[in-house]
């Protein structure tokens, strides 16, 4: 896992992090929405919930699950992050989500599991591969690997600066 993303107090900093994160994760629940990349995820150990069209994995504790409206993820003793398709609403304990240590853990670990995906998609497909399967969303590019990247950098930037 890398390091652990920083929770804010700054109101503006919230609501940027609350922003950046419904982006990615909204992105990759678009790709991971198509049926192709639904046996790509059975491929990856994502396994078909008792409830129908959901797929679920467990990613170091925490339990991710994706169907046509949502992505999920719960760790057990700290807490869940939701994102809610379409509206594109990103909760924390079923509350609007505030970047706090533990949401912030959990988003942590979905961004993990995205990046290992990801690259895990790109060693089995190839690069191109990888980057072709992104065309959702009216023909938008998405590339959930290098937006997760992005933000990463991002938030260790806004880490050295805060200190």
């Amino acid at each position: 896992m890398a390091e652990a993303l920083t929770p804010f107090t700054d109101g503006d900093e919230q609501t940027a992090v609350v922003d950046e994160l419904t982006r990615i994760l909204s992105s990759a629940h678009l790709v991971w929405g198509t049926p192709d990349e639904r046996r790509r995820m059975r491929y990856f150990g994502f396994r078909p919930a008792v409830e129908a069209g959901v797929l679920k994995r467990e990613w170091h504790g925490v339990t991710v699950r994706v169907s046509s409206d949502t992505l999920r993820a719960v760790w057990p003793g700290t807490g869940e992050v939701e994102l809610r398709m379409p509206e594109r609403s990103l909760l924390l304990d079923g509350r609007p989500f505030v970047p706090t240590a533990e949401g912030m853990a959990i988003a942590q670990h979905v961004l993990d599991l995205i990046q290992a995906y990801e690259r895990w998609v790109e060693a089995r497909e190839g690069k191109d591969e990888r980057l072709s399967r992104g065309r959702v969303d009216g023909g938008r590019l998405v590339n959930p690997l290098a937006e997760t990247r992005r933000f990463q950098r991002t938030m260790q930037v806004r880490r050295r600066a805060g200190r």
